[in-house]
């Protein structure tokens, strides 16, 4: 039998190497050899097609001729109520486009694994950029059309429900998919760009540390453009007739109109956004191969002298010790001082930690901006969506630690707290109390002061501080109240009810009870003896707490593993 001249495709050297670099991108953090939980390709595709799938079906009461029938509805013209939810799918797109890339950040090019594994072999840099290249793009086509399939089908058949001509379905559609994969293309090679242009222009000692804070921005911006009053005002249907100044410059609004161009119901200030789009498209592609061909080569010859996977290694020339006179006034005890320093340390140079933090916190800022510009007009005294603003603030800091708190830092190192924290004083949870305490009323008085006190006087000022940190304090109280463990140590599995609970909590926390806090300081500040009753509700919640924190302390004891109850035990009777 003869053997075959050529190989088959899928056994060719190049393929292979494609091959490594496309499941180097869907490996999961344990793979990684990071310590933490990932996830694999199925649940991230399945995770980023979800939110245009129900998006879509929540369309259906809105499109549905016969729920219009029963309603009563007489001249909806879809076409024109479709505006809104245009926009809505291609900033959807963007966003969850853009977010998948920002937490895939740190692959987007080699690491140290891989020029361990690949620069002994006989393969040309050229090969290996070339490969990695299309391991990349292959993942962004496949993100736009996982995040994209759904709707590309469903709201079609919905804007021309009333058509029943399988032409109009045709042009919605041809139009739907070109458009939200085309916006989706744009903010993938964006972002790829960007980080080619940040390795060009940046030393290589100070690359992750400022790829964090950067990613941690991009968060935030995405999330702002996905949730702020405008988006809201274009769901709503409320499109400006003249393109404004503002929204000249949102590349999803360019999109927008190449949309409604495709439809043909475009103006002619939307027909020149549509041309912007597909200019800043095409600008972006050949900046993302000019700064990924200029960057590759540096990086990849510069793996072996870089340091560990940490964001604070840029930093480490400028390390600073605590002298013993301040570390004696500050902590209590040299475990305390330990404690404080690991868990400054974990939080300023890990970046899985440092990048749910500050996503966690770029959540909160939208929801603080929206309560800063809803102010109301001048009066003498602070209103409460002024005065909510500070608590909004702590509370997502104090919230924000609690949930990094619980991301074990390495579960390999786990032994070494285990056997050196035998008999541990202060006890751990009064330390991560003291710690967060710490962080979070220095900067809260001062934003409580220069907030209030220039406008409404510096009476009113030391009140509403006075009232926001020991609401901080109880707040801290109340989260950390079962929190019997160390910092970034306890192994822990993810439990589904648990995370629901937290997030509705949250919610409910935001959505109410800060507005309500924010409303009784408002009617406490106006007049003293409410000041004083609202005093004394707080004294009866400190002593309740500190009450209970006290018998919970008694009885419970450091933990360094966590899992969730089993479904069902054997009664092993036998």
């Amino acid at each position: 039998m003869k053997e075959p001249t050529k190989l088959r495709l899928a056994e060719r050297p190049f393929v292979y190497l494609v091959q490594h670099f496309r499941r180097r991108l869907f490996a999961s953090e344990e793979e990684q050899g990071s310590g933490g939980m990932g996830l694999g390709v199925g649940s991230v595709l399945a995770m980023l097609a979800a939110p245009g799938a129900f998006a879509s079906m929540f369309l259906l009461d809105k499109y549905s001729t016969l729920l219009q029938y029963f309603r009563g509805q007489r001249g909806f013209n879809p076409y024109h109520a479709s505006i809104g939810d245009e926009y809505f799918f291609v900033v959807l797109s963007m966003t969850i486009i853009g977010l998948a890339m920002v937490l895939r950040w740190n692959r987007l090019l080699p690491d140290r694994r891989d020029y361990a594994n690949l620069a002994a072999l006989p393969i040309p840099i050229s090969s290996l950029f070339l490969a990695n290249f299309i391991a990349l793009t292959g993942m962004g086509v496949l993100f736009a059309i996982d995040i994209n399939a759904v709707s590309s089908f469903l709201f079609p058949v919905f804007v021309t429900f009333s058509e029943d001509s399988l032409s109009a379905f045709l042009v919605v559609a041809i139009a739907h998919i070109t458009t939200v994969f085309l916006a989706s293309l744009f903010s993938f090679f964006s972002i790829f760009a960007l980080v080619g242009v940040l390795m060009i222009i940046l030393p290589a000692a100070w690359f992750k540390p400022v790829s964090v804070a950067v990613r941690m921005l991009l968060v935030v911006v995405l999330l702002t453009s996905f949730l702020s009053n405008l988006f809201l005002q274009l769901l709503a249907g409320k499109i400006p007739s003249d393109t404004q100044v503002y929204v000249r410059f949102l590349p999803s609004y360019w999109f927008l109109g190449l949309y409604e161009g495709m439809i043909h119901r475009a103006t002619p200030d939307m027909v020149a956004l549509s041309h912007r789009a597909l200019s800043v498209l095409a600008a972006s592609i050949v900046l993302t191969l000019i700064a990924y061909t200029l960057c590759y080569r540096r990086h990849f010859k510069k793996l072996a002298e870089s340091s560990a996977d940490s964001v604070g290694g840029a930093y480490r020339r400028f390390r600073w010790d605590t002298p013993e006179w301040l570390a004696s006034l500050l902590f209590r005890s040299s475990f305390e001082h330990a404690c404080f320093s690991f868990i400054w340390r974990v939080l300023t140079r890990s970046e899985r930690h440092l990048m749910f933090f500050g996503g966690y916190l770029g959540m909160g800022l939208v929801v603080i901006a929206d309560s800063a510009v809803a102010r109301a007009a001048f009066h003498p005294v602070p209103p409460a969506s002024l005065l909510a603003v500070p608590l909004l603030i702590t509370f997502f800091v104090i919230t924000g630690f609690r949930f990094v708190f619980d991301m074990p830092a390495s579960s390999e190192s786990n032994w070494v707290f285990r056997s050196a924290a035998l008999n541990p004083s202060p006890p751990p949870a009064d330390v991560v109390r003291r710690f967060v305490l710490m962080t979070v009323i220095p900067p809260l008085i001062a934003v409580c002061l220069l907030s209030v006190g220039p406008r409404y006087g510096w009476l009113p000022a030391i009140l509403h501080a006075t009232t926001a940190a020991v609401i901080a304090e109880l707040c801290i109280k109340t989260v950390f109240l079962r929190f019997h463990k160390i910092p970034f140590t306890c192994v822990k599995e993810p439990e589904m009810r648990q995370m629901m609970m937290r997030i509705l909590a949250c919610a409910f926390c935001v959505l109410a009870i800060v507005p309500l806090l924010a409303d009784i300081e408002h009617w406490a500040i106006e007049r003293a003896p409410h000041f004083l009753v609202l005093a004394g509700l707080l004294l009866i919640a400190w002593f309740l707490l500190g009450r209970y924190q006290r018998e919970q302390t008694d009885t419970q004891t450091l933990t360094f593993e966590e899992r969730p109850a089993a479904a069902f035990e054997l009664l092993k009777l036998a």
